[in-house]
């Protein structure tokens, strides 16, 4: 009876051991990984502090122009409002001729004139 009694107690120190062995891997990998996401992390705050100073100092530019402009920025609205509708003014004129040389186009297939 001793001897199963040691027998087992010896599988059971065995088996204490290498437990003991694998939960050191597993404690090494999880640290490892912790680390590896850490730094992500890291990277990642600092890219996104990057981003936002970048974007600080766009919207400081932007305020100094509307700023520094004549007419404040009101004239400023006034003066973007104005380039915009010259822009789709623009932008209309050519959906207008594009669309006249199209019916140009279908007219003279219809009536029959090949180029």
């Amino acid at each position: 009876m001793e001897d199963q009694f040691k027998n087992l107690s010896d599988k059971a120190k065995d088996w204490a051991e290498k437990a003991g062995e694998e939960i050191g891997k597993l404690n090494d990998a999880a640290s490892e990984k912790l680390d590896e996401l850490s730094e992500k992390a890291e990277e990642m705050a600092a890219e996104a502090r990057e981003e936002a100073a970048e974007k600080a100092a766009e919207l400081k530019a932007a305020k100094e122009k509307i700023a520094n402009h004549e007419g404040g920025a009101l004239g400023f609205l006034s003066d973007k409002a104005k380039e915009l509708m010259d822009d789709v003014k623009e932008e209309a004129n050519e959906l207008k001729e594009d669309a006249k040389d199209f019916w140009d186009k279908a007219k003279d297939y219809v009536d029959g004139d090949d180029d």
